[in-house]
């Protein structure tokens, strides 16, 4: 079977039967089959734990685009909770600050933070393009599709933020300048690193790459390409992700169930890429979600039990920055490991939420852009400064 990547299609033939669907000035149930989409109602809601929110889907003209209606729940993945991804994940990796004072710094105005980002109730906002991973991709919409889109959201849900995630100043530079045309705000988030294939030359001859480059090519592990994984590798998947994204990083990670796994290596949701040992145990795994343009890594697992001289992550890393090489894709690695991925060339670059709250009640409407103009002349620099 031919190796491949996932591409994310706009939904043309539906989503799983039970998947909530906004259709004209209604939300219906509509009875569909297609597996691509298959995403919504059963990966989001059924296959991540601790994913709380309410699956919908919405039909713009002739493409379908998977959304994800907001809940007020503790234990709801920072993947479907601004409050818990702009607070309590921020809260979970300050140990990463090295300077004391600024972590004491930090610490401080996520505590006088918190109060106020609950009373902005973004917990409720409808998440547009909703995928349940970590970063979202999104097809070049024009401005008008941008005033479509936000016209056709805030008369299904006029009572609700509305919420895009993970737009980088790179990838979606023309995307951010549509939403801020329409009245959207933009919120900063983290700083992700980035692979420009215009750049291949330079760091793909940088000596971090050629030496981890040479690693891949001499392993003794038995690398797994996509059509090699099976059903029975999904709690291998499981525990490999926890360990590392749960239990070593942050409880409000995305909790990838086995279920998840088995149905993802099914309908190919994501590329899967990993390392066998000479038993035949799956030992570290990444899996890799692309449309046409840009390749992102949501998603990896390794054996942190096994000694480091190992180089399970340097095997992943390389793994696809040679893959991007290869079909000249612009490459999202996402935040964390930031050391690790300037040294082989990752430029790093801010990553935003766009929030919309124009229908809103005036004080919320008017705090949101408050908070987002505070946000602005305050977490770029300080983001820059620590080199996150």
């Amino acid at each position: 079977m031919a190796d491949v990547l996932s591409i994310p299609v706009p939904f043309n033939d539906g989503i799983s039967r039970y998947a909530r669907v906004f259709s004209g000035e209604r939300l219906a149930l509509i009875d569909y089959q297609e597996k691509s989409a298959s995403w919504v109602k059963t990966q989001q809601s059924d296959l991540i734990s601790n994913w709380n929110a309410q699956p919908a889907l919405l039909k713009l003209e002739q493409a379908w685009i998977p959304l994800s209606v907001g809940s007020v729940t503790d234990s709801q993945t920072y993947l479907a909770s601004p409050q818990h991804g702009y607070i309590d994940y921020a809260r979970d990796e300050l140990d990463v600050l090295q300077d004391e004072q600024n972590k004491r710094w930090a610490a401080r105005a996520l505590a006088v933070a918190e109060p106020w980002m609950s009373t902005l109730g973004l917990d409720r906002s409808v998440s547009v393009n909703a995928w349940g991973v970590s970063t979202h991709l999104y097809p070049k919409w024009s401005q008008d599709k941008v005033s479509l889109l936000t016209d056709t959201l805030v008369n299904a849900f006029d009572d609700r933020p509305l919420w895009m995630r993970t737009l980088n100043e790179v990838s979606d530079a023309l995307l951010m300048s549509n939403v801020l045309a329409n009245g959207w705000q933009l919120w900063p988030s983290r700083q992700v690193y980035v692979f420009d294939p215009k750049d291949a030359a330079s760091w793909a001859n940088r000596r971090n790459n050629q030496i981890d480059q040479k690693l891949l090519r001499t392993t003794s592990l038995q690398l797994v390409h996509p059509n090699a994984f099976t059903v029975q590798d999904a709690d291998a998947m499981a525990r490999l992700y926890a360990q590392l994204y749960l239990d070593k990083h942050s409880r409000w990670n995305a909790e990838y169930t086995s279920d998840y796994f088995k149905q993802a290596i099914a309908h190919q949701w994501l590329s899967f890429y990993g390392f066998r040992d000479e038993a035949g145990n799956l030992i570290a795994f990444i899996g890799v979600f692309a449309d046409e343009r840009t390749m992102t890594t949501p998603m990896l697992g390794y054996d942190t039990s096994l000694p480091q001289t190992m180089g399970l992550y340097r095997l992943l890393m390389s793994q696809v920055m040679a893959l991007a090489l290869e079909r000249d894709l612009f490459l999202n690695l996402g935040a964390g490991s930031a050391t690790f991925k300037k040294m082989r060339g990752g430029k790093a670059v801010l990553e935003w939420h766009a929030f919309y709250g124009r229908h809103l009640p005036i004080w919320q409407s008017q705090s949101m852009r408050l908070t987002a103009w505070m946000m602005g002349k305050t977490v770029p620099s300080f983001l820059a400064k620590q080199g996150l």
